[in-house]
């Protein structure tokens, strides 16, 4: 079943909100991740009356989502600080968020290869999800400069996708 929650991103300084969505029952199809898109454009919201005007003209359903906007506004920036688990979360979030919304409007967010694979591995490895991070032990990957160039070219294809998509007409097809 296709599930549809609001998400909220920080992009070119405005606050927008996303229609995410997910199918839990994809199976072999792979990831089917996605956001909404109208007409080949990303539809968003400014506000949660906005999402409701949404959900009624796409006739969705919308599950219960997260208010902290995800910052796409220089997230790079995070790879000048220590590698937290939240630091590292912060940026596999928005690769994924990122990888999401190209995949929605048939983009692509050329991700994939040996340098991009090995610095998305060492995002997830960094958020040391108790599911995956064996008890009494903490990774803190590096990042060198080849590797923070990867990370920032692959963010910055994605929001140059994001912002080449946005409906900038109107948040629903009917205003």
């Amino acid at each position: 079943m296709r599930m549809s929650y609001p998400y909220w991103i920080q992009f070119q300084g405005q606050r927008l909100g996303l229609v995410w969505q997910t199918d839990d029952e994809a199976g072999d199809e792979g990831d089917t991740d996605g956001v909404l898109v109208y007409m080949g454009q990303i539809v968003w919201a400014r506000t949660q009356e906005d999402f409701s005007d949404l959900a009624r003209q796409h006739n969705l359903t919308l599950e219960r989502g997260n208010e902290e906007p995800q910052n796409l506004d220089g997230i790079e920036d995070l790879l000048q600080l220590p590698a937290s688990d939240d630091v590292c979360a912060q940026l596999l979030n928005a690769w994924n968020l990122l990888g999401d919304i190209a995949r929605s409007v048939n983009a692509s967010l050329d991700d994939r290869g040996r340098e991009a694979d090995k610095c998305y591995d060492k995002l997830f490895y960094g958020n040391n999800l108790p599911s995956i991070a064996p008890p009494g032990e903490h990774y803190s990957p590096y990042f060198d400069d080849h590797e923070q160039r990867v990370i920032s070219e692959v963010l910055d294809r994605g929001r140059v996708i994001l912002s080449s998509r946005l409906d900038r007409r109107a948040t629903t097809p009917g205003h």
